[in-house]
């Protein structure tokens, strides 16, 4: 297979050269959230607090928040992608022998560290994907491939829970082990498809891409939205199930029951931003998430709390591909990297953020006032995204 493929207006959403990619999106965020269930509860019964759970999921975020505009930079200044994406799969191997040998909660705030470095690579990975389709069609395309990567997540949240309950804490990070080897494999198959035109200094490149609201916005957003998914939904609302009786399988079904209405949404995002705009949409996923968030502190049971994780879910579904579109839409093409970069480091500031700001407001406050914190910012979120994104 040719290594460099020109940006074809027939390119489908279904070729061969999509579903290989599908295939290794799926696998790279597998191989991370089949421990993801367990990863909080586990941080907290190895450290005793709610604080130590906060650190180490803050530590998936925190390379994220610095690396990934200098990644966007240079993946731009070289014109090429797949080698950060293989080098990130050699990461997750990385990071997944830490967790397994992980006794301490500084061995698991690394370990996460370098899953965290990993993540860094859903830059390329976006705008490589992107690169195979006309510009009209990359909110689409980030429609596509979210929905692939939603997929797994939910699957692999099921089935970490599932291996927890079975085989003990530990069991999901030799899960991950094995997906990311199959990732590397599949990630050696897909073609690179680099710019042809020539990209200006890396300075000049970001101060191009700085100087646009639209990206500082959609970024602004994003980040409301991922504080509040890693608070809670990869971060609290776990420790909340347990408080009230869930088991290890539990966990797992609970994010299973986040990330189906998570995917349908997300397949389904970019047909309704096309027929609501993109104002609408993301205003009323918003106040779904602050919605289901906001109320879970006062449910004490576990169906009616399965029912609020799937009204976030429909929510943060909904809200990422017009977002993720907008933030590269209207970018050239040698600066899209750069975008992404951008926007995905201000919504890594939410990963870190989020569950470390709530483990210290869960210990000095409650967990409670975790919940009612993240509800009210994805509240301002909708507000801001109604008077913010164009009514065109």
């Amino acid at each position: 297979m040719k290594e460099t493929l020109p940006r074809d207006p027939g390119n489908s959403f279904y070729d061969r050269r999509a579903v290989v990619f599908y295939l290794c999106a799926s696998l790279y965020f597998g191989a991370i959230y089949v421990s993801m269930p367990i990863l909080a509860p586990y941080a907290q019964f190895v450290g005793g607090s709610l604080q130590s759970a906060g650190l180490v999921i803050s530590a998936y975020g925190l390379p994220q928040l610095l690396l990934r505009i200098p990644l966007g930079l240079w993946s731009d200044g070289l014109r090429r992608r797949k080698p950060f994406i293989l080098i990130a799969f050699l990461l997750e191997g990385i990071g997944g022998c830490g967790l397994i040998g992980s006794n301490s909660v500084v061995l698991l705030f690394f370990s996460v560290l370098t899953l965290g470095i990993a993540a860094c690579a859903w830059v390329p990975f976006t705008v490589l994907f992107a690169s195979y389709f006309p510009a009209a069609q990359i909110g689409q395309s980030m429609g596509f491939l979210l929905f692939s990567t939603r997929v797994s997540q939910g699957i692999t949240n099921y089935v970490g829970g599932v291996i927890a309950e079975a085989g003990g804490w530990t069991a999901p990070f030799y899960a991950g082990l094995i997906l990311t080897a199959m990732g590397f494999l599949f990630a050696r198959g897909i073609p690179e498809n680099r710019p042809q035109e020539r990209p200006g200094s890396s300075w000049g490149r970001f101060l191009a891409v700085s100087k646009s609201p639209l990206v500082w916005m959609v970024s602004a957003l994003a980040f409301l939205v991922q504080f509040a998914n890693f608070a809670t939904t990869y971060g609290f609302t776990p420790i909340y199930a347990q408080r009230l009786g869930a088991s290890k399988g539990d966990l797992g079904a609970l994010l299973f029951v986040f990330m189906v209405p998570n995917v349908l949404a997300t397949f389904l995002a970019a047909p309704l931003a096309r027929r609501f705009k993109d104002r609408r949409v993301v205003c009323a996923g918003f106040l779904a998430i602050s919605a289901a968030v906001f109320c879970t502190p006062w449910t004490d049971s576990l169906a009616v709390l399965f029912a609020l994780q799937a009204l976030n879910g429909l929510g943060v579904g909904v809200v990422f591909p017009p977002l993720m579109g907008l933030a590269i839409r209207s970018m050239p093409h040698d600066q899209q990297a750069t975008a992404m970069g951008n926007f995905q480091s201000i919504y890594a500031i939410g990963m870190t953020l989020g569950p470390l700001l709530s483990g210290w407001v869960g210990d000095h406050w409650g967990l409670s006032w975790i919940f009612i914190l993240s509800g009210v910012l994805c509240g301002l979120g909708g507000f801001i995204a109604w008077k913010k994104i164009s009514a065109d």
